[in-house]
């Protein structure tokens, strides 16, 4: 057969393949701690493969916050106002973007939340937005996902990390090809930062917004608490790690936060860290003069310090998020 005749088949063959590809296109709802993430995209539900994402977008909703501040563990009925007029909004955009099928998951402050449950009642009999309060493992597992998506790792040698606003996760596969997933429930951004300001600061949280200026015993303190976690990650996370798996920083903490201001040649490093935290030290919010600067400092002091109790030399800031992997996980589309 002339090599003509077999280039002419493969293009027929593959477009032919591309024309009769079962194209899906999804909505995957990410409700985090301080945000609620929406990504829109087209599914080949026969590779599994996202081929267009249409949208990408997120909406501010601090419902940590709310937590830290409430005196019986319930989201305060501002933040449920703003958190279904949210809902309303990306029902809307699901509409006409002309959604097939849609996925919503709650992460850590709905874990921990009194009136969750009833809250998510009320978006679903007012928007029609199904929501599942998924457990911290199965975090951990979409954030490892989401990482692979890129398509520039290796499963086998992968360690991610994702520290979001209320809870931190750290994923690798195991030797059965599962997942491991170390969790830290009360280790997410602003959870750290509540620590410093009321464990350490002794401040209230109503009236405190930031832990700056840090002192060098604020400092002292809060790498002591967050170096004791790190030192209690499985073995398997530990061994990964140090037969140089590559940690993998995913989510806006990371790439939005730290990588601005501590990173070397794209990569996050100690020294950068350390640097970082240094010049920062004894400053407020103003001195730093950054949109992030509440949470900047304690981010970087967090990091350095499981860093440090892990051995990890570098993380690679990835810019994709959680809703990447929730498109293309096989059991949240099974049933919907």
């Amino acid at each position: 057969m002339s090599k003509l005749i077999c280039l002419t088949l493969f293009f027929l063959i593959s477009t032919y393949a591309q024309i009769n590809a079962e194209i899906e296109r999804r909505a995957a709802i990410d409700i985090g701690s301080g945000g609620t993430k929406l990504a829109i995209a087209d599914v080949d539900t026969e590779t599994n493969q996202i081929t267009q994402v249409v949208l990408d977008t997120s909406f501010p909703v601090a419902y940590q916050a709310s937590l830290d501040k409430s005196e019986d563990g319930t989201f305060d009925e501002e933040t449920q106002a703003l958190g279904l007029k949210t809902f309303k909004e990306i029902r809307d955009l699901t509409n006409d973007y002309q959604v097939q099928k849609a996925v919503a998951i709650a992460t850590s402050a709905f874990r921990k939340a009194n009136n969750s449950k009833e809250f998510t009642a009320e978006v679903q009999r007012q928007t029609n937005i199904h929501i599942q309060i998924i457990p911290q493992r199965e975090e951990g597992e979409i954030a490892f996902f989401s990482a692979l998506a890129s398509g520039e790792f290796s499963p086998e040698e992968a360690v991610v990390w994702d520290i979001g606003t209320g809870s931190l996760q750290i994923t690798t596969q195991n030797k059965s090809e599962g997942l491991t997933v170390y969790m830290g429930e009360q280790m997410g951004s602003v959870a750290f930062k509540s620590y410093i300001i009321n464990a350490i600061q002794e401040n209230e949280l109503d009236d405190t917004f930031s832990p700056n200026p840090i002192s060098e015993e604020d400092l002292k303190s809060a790498d002591s608490y967050a170096r004791a976690f790190g030192r209690k990650a499985y073995p398997i996370i530990k061994q990964k790690i140090q037969s140089q798996g590559t940690v993998i920083g995913i989510g806006r903490l990371f790439y939005h936060s730290i990588r601005p201001i501590a990173a070397e040649e794209c990569v996050i490093t100690r020294s950068g860290l350390r640097k970082f935290i240094e010049s920062a030290l004894n400053k407020t919010d103003e001195e730093l003069n950054n949109p992030y600067a509440h949470v900047d400092v304690s981010n970087c002091i967090l990091t350095l310090a499981i860093m440090k109790a892990l051995h990890i030399q570098r993380i690679v800031p990835v810019e994709t998020t959680t809703t990447r992997g929730l498109l293309v996980s096989p059991g949240y589309w099974q049933s919907t």
